[in-house]
C-alpha cells in the first residue's frame, strides 16, 4: 500500500486535483492542513480523507510528522498544496529508498522564469548525485520515501528546511535516493517575495550544513554536484584563481606615477596597457566561465527535455546566481555568528 501525504497551509492550492490523480493511482490520500481554510475542509470531508488539523500553524515539520502517524502506506509520497503531480513512474518507486520528484515552474513573470533554472539545476543535482550514489537535499513541494527508512532516521525534524535536513541524513547514511516522475510548482512571482523564500532556503541550508560541517566534507561527492551546478557563479572565481596573479601589476598601478624621470606620455601609455590587461583577463574569465556553463546547460535541457528560457541565461549567471550565492554565504555567517552566540534562528513567514 502507497499513501500520499498533501500539506497545506490555509489555502487548498492544488489538493483536490491531486486526490484525484492519487486515489485513482491506488494511493490513500492524508491532508495535513494548519490553520486551514473552508475551502480545505470541504475537499476533506468531499473524499473522506485522513487528516491532521491544526488551528494554528505549528510548522511543517511538526504537520509531516503528525501525518506520517496516519499512514498506512510502506512508501510514504509527500506533496505541497502549491504543487501539481504530472507523472510519478510507480514502477520504479521499489528500486529506491528515497525520491526526489522532478519539479518544473509555470512561469508567469520574468522571477519565476528565473527560478524555474533553478529547479532545472536542482534536477541536475538530484540526477548526478543519484549517479554517484549521494544525496545533498531533497525538496519538499514533491518527494517519496520509503515509511521504515523515515522512522530508522527519526522523521523530519525540527529545522527550518525540513527537507533539506532528511536529504542530507540519506545521504551520510548511505540510502539509495533516485529521481524520476515530474510536478509543476510554485515559484515566487516578484523579487521581494523571492527574497523571502531564499531567505528562509538559505538560512535553513547554512544551519544543517553548520551542523554537518565535518560529515559533509569527508564526503565529496555529497557536496560537489550541488556546488557546481548551484552555484554557477563558481566557475568564473575558480577560472580567476587559475590565472597568473597580477599583484606585481597593481603594485606599478601605484608606483608608477611617481617615477618622474620617465615621461609622462611613457607612464600613461604603461598605465593604460595594464589596465587593459586587467581587463582583458576579466573579459576572459567571463566569457569562458559563462559559455562553458551555458553550453552544458543547454546540451542538457534538450537532453532532458526540461523547458528553460535560453535569452534569459546571461541574466541568470551575470545577475541572479551570483545574489543567489550572496545571500548564501550571508546567510552562512549569520547562522555561525547566531551558533557561537547560542541564539535561535528565526525567519520571517515561517514557522518551526
Amino acid at each position: 500500500m502507497k499513501s500520499g501525504i498533501i500539506t497545506t497551509y490555509k489555502k487548498p492550492g492544488f489538493i483536490e486535483e491531486n486526490v484525484k490523480k492519487l486515489i485513482d493511482m491506488g494511493f490513500e490520500v492524508i491532508v495535513a492542513a494548519d490553520e486551514p481554510s473552508k475551502d480545505v475542509i470541504e475537499i476533506i470531508e468531499k473524499y473522506g480523507l485522513k487528516a491532521t488539523i491544526s488551528e494554528k500553524r505549528r510548522g511543517k515539520w511538526r504537520a509531516l510528522n503528525d501525518a506520517v502517524k496516519l499512514a498506512a502506506g510502506d512508501y510514504i509520497l509527500f506533496i505541497d498544496s502549491d504543487t501539481r503531480i504530472l507523472e510519478l513512474g510507480l514502477e520504479k518507486l521499489a528500486e529506491f529508498d528515497a525520491v526526489e520528484i522532478r519539479k518544473e515552474v509555470n512561469s508567469s513573470s520574468l522571477i519565476e522564469e528565473l527560478a524555474n533554472i533553478d529547479y532545472f539545476n536542482m534536477f541536475l543535482t538530484a540526477k548526478l548525485a543519484s549517479k554517484l550514489n549521494s544525496c545533498i537535499s531533497l525538496n519538499g513541494a514533491a518527494l517519496g520515501i520509503r515509511k521504515q527508512v523515515l522512522l530508522e532516521l527519526g522523521g523530519f525534524r525540527k529545522y527550518i528546511n525540513e527537507d533539506t535536513d532528511l536529504g542530507v541524513r540519506l545521504g551520510l547514511n548511505g540510502y539509495k535516493v533516485g529521481v524520476f516522475g515530474r510536478a509543476v510548482t510554485k515559484a515566487p512571482s516578484s523579487l521581494k517575495d523571492w527574497f523571502y523564500q531564499r531567505e528562509r532556503w538559505s538560512l535553513g541550508g547554512a544551519e544543517i550544513f553548520a551542523e554537518n560541517f565535518k560529515d559533509i566534507l569527508r564526503k565529496p561527492r555529497l557536496w560537489m554536484p550541488y556546488l557546481l551546478l548551484f552555484y554557477p557563479a563558481i566557475i568564473g572565481i575558480a577560472l580567476g584563481l587559475a590565472l597568473p596573479n597580477s599583484l606585481v601589476l597593481k603594485i606599478l598601478y601605484f608606483i608608477l606615477p611617481f617615477v618622474f624621470f620617465l615621461p609622462s606620455k611613457l607612464v600613461s601609455l604603461i598605465l593604460l596597457t595594464i589596465f587593459e590587461l586587467h581587463t582583458l583577463k576579466n573579459l576572459f574569465v567571463i566569457a569562458i566561465s559563462f559559455s562553458i556553463w551555458a553550453l552544458v546547460i543547454l546540451s542538457l535541457s534538450k537532453k532532458t527535455n526540461y523547458r528553460i528560457e535560453i535569452k534569459l541565461l546571461p541574466i541568470y549567471y551575470f545577475f541572479y546566481s551570483p545574489l543567489w550565492t550572496m545571500l548564501c554565504v550571508v546567510s552562512l555567517a549569520k547562522v555561525m555568528v547566531y551558533r557561537l552566540l547560542g541564539k535561535e534562528l528565526k525567519v520571517r513567514r515561517w514557522a518551526v
